[in-house]
């Protein structure tokens, strides 16, 4: 999948032609490129569009909407930034449904501390008298215009003005013998981006060979978000039909700010937009996703612990039984290690030694001793837990400076008699 992004130090003229071109699009002060994006509780692939001007012609729908706002006077002009736009910009901001939208008009359109910008942008205003009805911005290259941006006045909301700038921006490019007008993009599923979409002469960008294909070959069935789903949706009908497993869709919205930040080694989250996710009662959550490779038709699914990989495999059926593999691990490890706590508790009550049920719990981050029983003496904080793949009871001690891992021991009596000699501790210099 693509994600990329550049602080752009010219994006003028042939440049920005050649941006465009690849499907590149401006995102406040950068240029990106990416094939996915998280909006509104949801995942979706990008379809990046453009319109051929050549034999471009206006819809009668669209010729209407535009007679139907021609008592507005419309005015064209460079990038100037006011209070009044700063005010359009700050009501509006909430529609764009992104935590990383900038925090103003100037930071939109200027990196911060730059007041230089690469781009030569103009704007499209709306003029109700004096008042800014509605205002779009568009960036200038030599054979193209894009669209960037579209505010308007809550007050003209039913005037459909923000189609309108659409519309007369790209009057605008043919005015001004540009070949093509990029209007951003649309997603591959219904959305508030679909009027778009009834523009005439329109292109669509193909992420699988980086070509522009006119719109009425575009398959949304064939997207990467698309895939994703039909190839873990079968995943989840197998675990339900076999296993009588639930596993749930998770739409990973973390995944797109670590993928910019590239912040996954530290993060723990899941490296994929969209993945499956089982949780046992104790905690622990086994996840499945898809892993693309080099070939989007052949995906290799990935079924992980944490950060672990337990099981790669290209088949929906093997991956379920890997799945199934680790849920009886789990289930049947803590019917042991329970077992072999509550006979360590019987232990501790013969040396005079009370546990409380309550301080038994689970630590799901570990795929092994997770059931952990917590005894609390006069400095510190024992845990006991019993690791099944060794035989082992494991002993660790907390306090408020360090943790420290005591010993290991074969038995629960072994394990006991070392608590009991632990717990009975007047000071803690002994031990540090």
């Amino acid at each position: 999948m693509t994600f990329d992004y550049f602080m752009p130090v010219d994006c003028t003229g042939e440049t920005l032609d050649e941006y465009l071109e690849e499907a590149w699009f401006r995102d406040g002060p950068m240029m990106s490129r990416y094939e996915m994006i998280y909006f509104r509780n949801h995942v979706y692939s990008i379809v990046p569009i453009r319109v051929a001007l050549d034999g471009f012609k206006f819809s009668k729908s669209q010729r209407k909407l535009i007679r139907k706002n021609s008592q507005y006077e419309v005015k064209i002009q460079p990038l100037e930034i006011t209070e009044e736009k700063e005010k359009m910009y700050a009501e509006h901001k909430g529609r764009f449904q992104s935590p990383n939208s900038p925090t103003s008009l100037k930071n939109y359109f200027l990196e911060e501390g730059n007041e230089e910008s690469p781009f030569e942008t103009w704007e499209l205003q709306i003029l109700d008298g004096k008042k800014i009805a509605a205002i779009s911005f568009m960036d200038l290259g030599k054979d193209s215009i894009c669209s960037i941006l579209a505010l308007f006045a809550p007050e003209y909301s039913k005037q459909s003005l923000g189609i309108t700038t659409m519309l007369l921006e790209i009057e605008y490019a043919q005015m001004t013998k540009k070949s093509f007008y990029y209007p951003g993009y649309v997603l591959d599923e219904d959305s508030v981006f679909d009027y778009k979409k009834r523009l005439n002469n329109l292109y669509f960008f193909d992420w699988e060979d980086y070509t522009w294909r006119e719109w009425d070959q575009f398959k949304p069935e064939k997207s990467t978000n698309a895939i994703l789903r039909q190839k873990l949706g079968a995943v989840q009908k197998i675990a339900g039909e076999l296993n009588e497993t639930k596993l749930e869709l998770i739409q990973n919205e973390a995944f797109f700010y670590n993928i910019w930040h590239n912040t996954f080694d530290v993060s723990g989250i899941v490296p994929s937009p969209l993945f499956l996710e089982w949780e046992s009662q104790w905690f622990h959550q086994l996840s499945i996703n898809v892993d693309f490779l080099e070939d989007i038709h052949e995906p290799l699914y990935v079924l992980t612990h944490q950060q672990e990989v337990l099981e790669q495999t290209y088949s929906a059926t093997a991956i379920n039984d890997s799945l199934h593999k680790f849920q009886m691990r789990i289930r049947n490890s803590a019917i042991v290690q329970q077992q072999n706590l509550f006979l360590l508790e019987e232990y501790l009550l013969q040396e005079g030694i009370e546990t409380d049920i309550t301080k038994m719990f689970s630590n799901g981050n570990k795929l092994d001793g997770f059931i952990e029983l917590a005894i609390e003496g006069k400095h510190l904080t024992i845990y006991i837990s019993y690791i099944l793949s060794q035989r082992v009871f494991l002993m660790q001690a907390s306090n408020d400076l360090r943790d420290i891992t005591v010993d290991s021991f074969a038995s629960a009596r072994d394990c006991a008699m070392a608590i009991k000699e632990w717990y009975y501790r007047k000071t803690l210099s002994l031990v540090l």
